[in-house]
């Protein structure tokens, strides 16, 4: 597709305001021509010298023409002097009026991805931006949109598409041809794009779709490819704002207040505002609008709070009316001060040991909360000033890390969240993340920050992960589970007692000899003794049809469906009903919130997983699910969620302090 430039399209509609506008400064200029030209008619030294004869002719004038000529220049040449000088000012205006620039330019990067095509959240954000209520005499607006196999709105999903905010709406500047948004190439060439064609004092940019942690931001849809920090650090050093700063960088993304997003952003953004948490979206959850508060003499910490203060507001609102809330954890980051915070990490972390602390290290790790972890658990990002403050705890070298601690004070600007464990800032710390993912993240710090950190966290993954030991087959627990009333119960050794980290528990109907439906999961189980122990054998029922239940989260899966088409979801199940819905985007984060009551049809999942091979368990049973759909009416919906009370098939899975796996017998409970 060629370029298309759509300003003569948008400038000569008779019905448009600045239609208007521009005709009407038209008309002036060429009366105000008209006026000049006339005046030239008649050469100047004519008039000139016709004035003066006449009036010493007429005795008007008692001095001669060469004195009276003098005495007249004394007179005109500071008021030539003034006029020039104001003509100056006028032109002036006349070029910066003429050439457009403004206060402020608003660039927004947004990638639809699954976000717009299942949920619309792309749509949503678009409308939350009303012109007329946004001061455009000052501000501009421009949006580029893609990476979204279906738009339901305005947009066109075979195309990047440029769009300008007027008071009338978003009017389409630009057409150009289908390119990954998850490409470097095609946000520096945003950039430039509105850079040369918004001249404005100041620049802010908002990235708008997924966050994938520390490795990037924007998954597009169509490519599969998404923003590395390799491919934002590309981008913006290739562009102006590589010399000429932006004012604030804002990311409408999951998980993007880290230090390693801040550490590339530093370089061309005074100060940035994120997330530490998932940043859900929904028609209810109308942030975008923030721009109309912003006024010619906001900061960008001015206009970042405003970001933030409007995002709380929408967030309470939200949580005065769900049963399930959503955390807030929005924050301002001064950028200028991420050297001294990394300056002073680094100095830290070579201090605490880890050959000496691995096992307190480790324990601290698996207890501190992990961000996005609800969803997926390949991101690993945990609070900064929390990691710092228990590791001087535990290692004894709290006193080197007060310098850290106030460096963080520093840098966050300001803050605001709904729970104890956020400070403004995340960092990666491997732990719960696949191999696969753990090892994406480490290949791409050492490539662009191989300093003390990144040494801390490849160590504890080689010792964790087992790369220095010797492992070849699964690991099996020593003893049997047993019953006893409401509890299933498993006797450790003391050597697994020791090792013991985490577990988790399966329970299972039996289908055949090697396939087994999973009624409930969870990872509710507590150690008392020697004894691993789990109560909360629920089981969740639609209209009397037992379903997959993750009993720990108190969430089903299923799909909504909206015509002829429909999307895999995630239900929040509390007191016997749904209250949240969360589009499943299977392979990263989703922000968006499903509003439930928009669907009429639903369904609920039944996975059936390949549990043994040959006899024995199956090291790669997770990755055989096969899901079978169970759909309704929403209105004839019924939720139960009550004891097992038949037979079933109980899996216990076990991870010791080296992330090794530890699989119980597949034990039959009968009643």
């Amino acid at each position: 597709m060629d370029n298309q430039d759509y300003d003569d399209k948008f400038y000569n509609n008779p019905n448009d305001i600045y239609y208007k506008k521009n005709q009407q400064y038209l008309n002036n200029q060429q009366q105000m021509n008209g006026n000049y030209e006339n005046n030239q008619n008649i050469p100047y030294n004519t008039v000139y010298s016709n004035y003066n004869q006449n009036n010493y002719e007429k005795g008007n004038i008692t001095s001669s023409p060469s004195k009276e000529r003098l005495k007249f220049s004394k007179i005109l040449i500071p008021f030539v002097i003034v006029l020039l000088l104001i003509s100056s000012a006028v032109i002036g205006y006349l070029i910066l009026n003429r050439s457009g620039q403004k206060n402020r330019t608003f660039m927004i990067y947004m990638v639809g991805s699954d976000l717009e095509s299942k949920s619309k959240q792309g749509t949503y954000s678009i409308s939350d931006m009303v012109g007329e209520n946004i001061d455009l005499d000052n501000n501009n607006v421009v949006l580029i949109t893609g990476g979204a196999s279906k738009w339901h709105n305005f947009v066109e999903a075979d195309e990047l598409g440029i769009y300008e905010l007027t008071y009338n709406g978003f009017k389409k500047k630009k057409s150009l041809p289908l390119e990954s948004m998850g490409s470097s190439d095609t946000l520096e060439s945003f950039l430039k794009y509105a850079y040369e064609n918004y001249p404005s004092e100041k620049y802010d940019m908002i990235f708008w779709n997924h966050g994938l942690g520390a490795i990037g931001i924007e998954q597009d849809e169509v490519s599969k490819d998404f923003l590395s920090i390799n491919e934002l650090d590309k981008a913006f050093s290739n562009s102006v704002f590589k010399d000429e700063k932006l004012e604030l960088t804002i990311f409408y993304n999951c998980l993007a207040s880290n230090l390693h997003i801040a550490n590339i952003m530093k370089s061309y953004s005074d100060y940035m505002v994120a997330s530490e948490e998932i940043l859900y979206l929904s028609k209810n959850l109308n942030r975008l609008n923030f721009l109309e508060n912003v006024e010619p003499d906001n900061t960008a910490y001015d206009i970042g709070y405003l970001f933030v203060e409007q995002s709380d507001k929408v967030v309470e609102n939200y949580n005065s009316t769900h049963t399930k809330e959503i955390d807030s954890t929005l924050s301002i980051i001064d950028l200028s001060k991420i050297d001294t915070l990394k300056e002073k990490l680094n100095d830290y972390i070579k201090t605490v040991s880890i050959k000496n602390y691995y096992y307190a290290i480790s324990n601290l790790r698996r207890k501190m909360h992990t961000y996005g972890i609800t969803q997926t658990y390949d991101y690993d990002t945990v609070d900064l000033y929390e990691l710092v403050e228990s590791l001087g705890e535990i290692t004894n070298t709290k006193t080197n890390s007060i310098g850290v601690l106030k460096a963080i004070n520093d840098v966050v600007a300001y803050t605001s969240n709904l729970n104890d464990y956020s400070n403004g800032l995340s960092i990666y710390f491997p732990y719960f993340g696949s191999d696969t993912a753990i090892e994406t993240h480490l290949s791409m710090f050492e490539k662009i920050s191989n300093d003390n950190y990144f040494n801390f966290i490849n160590n504890f993954y080689q010792i964790r992960s087992g790369t220095k030991r010797s492992r070849t087959n699964i690991s099996m627990l020593t003893n049997h589970i047993t019953k006893e009333n409401d509890s299933l119960n498993i006797e450790l050794t003391e050597e697994e007692k020791k090792q013991y980290q985490d577990a988790n528990i399966y329970i299972f109907k039996k289908i055949d000899d090697t396939k087994y439906e999973l009624l409930t999961k969870s990872n509710d189980l507590k150690v008392d003794g020697n004894r691993l122990s789990f109560t909360n054998n629920k089981l969740l029922k639609i209209n009397d049809t037992t379903v997959t239940y993750d009993s720990s989260n108190k969430m089903a899966f299923g799909k909504l469906y909206d015509k002829d088409e429909s999307m895999d979801v995630k239900y929040s199940i509390d007191s016997n009903k749904v209250s949240e819905v969360i589009l499943n985007s299977n392979n990263y984060i989703s922000s968006g919130i499903v509003e439930y009551d928009d669907y009429n049809d639903i369904s609920f999942s039944k996975i059936k997983y390949t549990l043994f091979e040959n006899g024995i368990i199956n090291e790669d049973w997770k990755s055989t699910a096969e899901k079978e759909e169970i759909k309704i009416s929403k209105n004839e919906l019924k939720i139960n969620t009550e004891n097992n009370t038949g037979d079933y098939f109980v899996l216990i899975e076990m991870y010791d302090i080296y992330n090794d796996t530890y699989y119980s017998n597949l034990e039959y409970i009968g009643i």
